[in-house]
């Protein structure tokens, strides 16, 4: 027993590490120091899931099913664009390096399956606020002592740090904020008063990040959020005495007022520079606002459609795609979308397309599942969101793993409610049966 909670909590550690060594990438790299510290850490990352995986062998299910699905027909697509395009050596050891990326959120979930019962005896939330805590202090320290990089080259709109993936970061702080407010409401509701302050004070940390990384779906998503979770704790949260929650509301209110007045200088500082780039691409597509929300998307999304299904391609292409580094080396910037659902059915083909999507459908309908509808269904369906819109989630290391994350969070709590409704069960059978021993006493 031990050694099983042993691999879980190596896991943990391994796995609430990953900013740290994102910010020490980026930190390397700013300096000019060839390192690649990011790379090796995810191929440990993944060579201990597989390891593991395969240690711990595989239950004959659907879920089952649809994991192995997904690797082995992304690996044969693998093997069948090397003979279809003759890609050397070195194209397919970067299609790896993509694979490696994509294949860590499929993995990090089932590991998390195959050890469900484990898993429900920590406090698996913990994980997401050791993230959220990581990327805060990894953003915040830099910015007040005057270093690291903008979010958008050549501008002052934004302020990264050293996490160079923008869409990347800008999406873990999104996940990083939808966790710590959602265990801030908790706490609030269980009057776990330093609970209470310490979340609060990480929370506003998240959001302040998402105000400096200066990202438009960022900020809103940070504005609309707190007002949802304001909201829900008027609404919804019956524990609580009406009257605690309507004070609780105003309070909260009046002092994001007051945040908002005293900080007013450093939110239009923060902001500025975002609003000027807004501006002057607005002014730059004409007032086109389906080029301005996409960032140009849609412009690369039709020329990248036509490249793949241009009839010069041969009839394999539309089942198994270009690739990841044939779309880079041929196609220039049309080779990255930057749409995951477009550049995946580019790069992997509709085959590759069909596995991912039978995999997204099965959590997907996990999260809306009885007793199972709750804040990991949240944090699904914004990647899934952002995935399509924005992109960066699941050719990306950073989002790869914070999905896998929050899929194994989606089976910990269905496996939960089963075995909460499991007891319900027994405890029924158990007093109808003390019942009817004790008619047949009385009879």
């Amino acid at each position: 027993m031990k050694s099983k909670l042993v691999n879980v909590y190596i896991f943990i550690i391994l796995f609430s590490m990953f900013p740290i060594i994102d910010f020490l990438n980026g930190l390397f790299i700013s300096g000019g120091i060839s390192l690649p510290i990011g790379m090796l850490y995810r191929i440990v990352c993944f060579l201990y899931l597989v390891f593991s995986i395969f240690y711990a062998g595989f239950e004959k299910n659907l879920y089952t099913l649809l994991t192995l699905l997904f690797i082995v027909t992304i690996l044969l697509i693998l093997v069948l664009q090397a003979m279809v395009f003759q890609n050397s050596f070195t194209v397919m050891f970067k299609d790896i390096e993509v694979f490696i990326k994509f294949f860590l959120w499929v993995l990090i979930a089932y590991f998390i399956y195959q050890r469900r019962n484990d898993f429900l005896k920590i406090n698996y939330n913990s994980i997401f606020i050791t993230i959220s805590v990581f990327f805060t202090l990894g953003l915040l320290v830099p910015y007040a002592l005057g270093l690291g990089n903008q979010t958008y080259e050549n501008s002052d709109a934004g302020y990264k740090g050293f996490f160079f993936a923008t869409n990347d970061t800008t999406i873990a702080l999104m996940i990083s904020t939808t966790f710590t407010g959602w265990l801030f409401i908790k706490a609030l509701v269980a009057k776990e008063r330093l609970k209470v302050m310490g979340l609060a004070i990480l929370y506003l940390g998240t959001l302040i990040c998402l105000i400096i990384l200066g990202t438009k779906t960022g900020i809103l998503y940070g504005v609309l959020f707190t007002l949802g979770i304001l909201i829900n704790f008027l609404v919804s949260q019956k524990k609580v005495r009406l009257v605690s929650r309507i004070i609780t509301f105003a309070v909260a209110v009046l002092a994001i007022i007051v945040l908002v007045v005293i900080g007013k200088d450093f939110i239009i500082s923060a902001v500025s520079g975002t609003y000027d780039r807004i501006s002057y691409f607005y002014r730059l597509y004409d007032g086109d606002l389906v080029r301005l929300l996409s960032s140009s998307r849609s412009d690369f999304l039709q020329a990248g459609f036509q490249e793949f299904m241009n009839k010069e391609n041969s009839f394999m292409v539309p089942i198994i795609g270009f690739g990841f580094e044939y779309r880079s080396i041929h196609f220039g910037r049309l080779g990255l979308i930057e749409m995951d659902f477009f550049d995946g059915l580019f790069a992997l083909g509709f085959l590759g397309v069909f596995v991912t999507t039978a995999i997204i459908i099965y959590f997907l309908v996990l999260s809306f599942k009885k007793g199972n509808r709750n804040i990991y269904s949240v944090a699904y369906l914004v990647f899934l969101f952002y995935s399509f819109s924005a992109g960066h989630v699941m050719f990306s290391a950073l989002s790869s793993t914070l999905l896998g994350l929050v899929c194994g969070g989606l089976i910990l709590n269905r496996e939960k409610w089963l075995i909460e409704r499991n007891v319900r069960q027994e405890n029924v059978e158990n007093f109808d049966l003390q019942a009817l021993k004790i008619r047949r006493f009385e009879t």
